[in-house]
This record gives structure tokens, sequence and C-alpha cells, in this order.
């Protein structure tokens, strides 16, 4: 007889246990959403996240989360905004760019400045492209080696490389013989490509 007295006592606190149960449930989510909204507006507030899509001004947050990938695995030549501006530069061909950039390096950042390289895939030395993109004075340049010629495009004024960068362009060249006075020196130029 004192089991059945306790069988209502043990299904009142069942009963009990179910009801929070369900309400936790019914809580939880609801919590846990508003949760996600209020550290996403913190986050945005705080660290504001640029988006990669094709229509995404190129600047330095953009740009920081692109470093050490290819520009054609992030589709860098198909945004619309940096597109643009390098096919309003003067005299330069993006066509001819886009063409030849097949070999590339991953995209680097030194004091501000956006470096990457690309080349015409087993002959770099017939067209090959050093992309700099300068986000503190937001400027654009490309040097163009072409055979053993250089010409330099640039946006608004020459960029300022920093040591590592001016480095690299001095020893490519180099080893295009660009600047060598020696008469043993045979020009590789070619009009047609």
């Amino acid at each position: 007889m004192k089991k059945l007295k306790l069988i209502p006592f043990i299904l009142v606190i069942l009963l009990f246990s179910c009801n929070n149960i369900k309400n936790e449930k019914l809580t939880t989510p609801i919590e846990t959403k508003q949760e996600i909204e209020k550290e996403k507006e913190i986050q945005s507030k705080t660290n504001p996240q640029m988006e990669t899509n094709s229509k995404a001004k190129p600047d330095s947050l953009f740009f920081n989360e692109l470093i050490g990938k290819y520009p054609t695995q992030v589709n860098l030549f198909q945004n619309e905004i940096l597109t643009s501006r390098l096919k309003n530069i003067n005299r330069f061909d993006y066509d001819a760019l886009i063409a030849n950039w097949n070999t590339e390096t991953p995209i680097t950042i030194e004091n501000q400045i956006i470096h990457s390289s690309g080349c015409k895939a087993h002959n770099c030395p017939s067209s090959g492209y050093e992309l700099f993109i300068d986000l503190k004075n937001d400027n654009i340049n490309i040097y163009h080696f072409r055979g053993n010629t250089l010409r330099v495009y640039t946006e608004k004024d020459w960029i300022d490389l920093p040591a590592n960068f001016n480095n690299e362009i001095e020893t490519k060249k180099s080893n295009a013989k660009i600047g060598n006075t020696s008469d043993d020196m045979e020009s590789t130029y070619n009009v047609t490509l």
C-alpha cells in the first residue's frame, strides 16, 4: 500500500522534469540564436569583415584574407573594382595580363604594399608581370617583363617598394639583363607575340 502512495508522487516529479526538459528545448535554440546575433553584431563593430566578393573594394581587410593564397585561386582578377582600375591604367593591356598570368606566386604584403607575380606558363621571360598595390596611398603599379625589356605601368605614381620587393625586382632585371651594356648582349625583344 505504501508503494501505491508513492506512485502519484513519482508521477508528479516525472511530469515536472519533463516540463523542464521541454521548456529547456524550446528556449535554448532561441537563446542561442540571440547570442549568435549579438556576437555577430559585436564582431562587426569591433572587427568589420570585408566581403571578398566580386564587387568588394580591394582594401587592407580584403587583402588580409588573401595573404598566402594565389590570385587565380581567390579570383582576384574577377573583382570588378580592381579589374576596372587595371583596365584604366594608361597604355596597359589588361587582356594580355590575363592571358599570360598562368604561373603565379602567392599574394604577399609588406609595409601595406601587396605583391604577386604571374607569367606565361613555361616561358616566364617572354611575358612576366609583377603586381604591386599600395594600400596606404591607393595606387597600383604593374611591372611587365617582356624578353629583356621592362615596362612599368603606374595608376597614379611610382610606388616606393619595400626592400624585399625592390631586391626581387632588381634580381629579375639582372636576370633579364635589363640595364646591361655589355657587347655580348643579344636582344630578345619580340614585337609580335
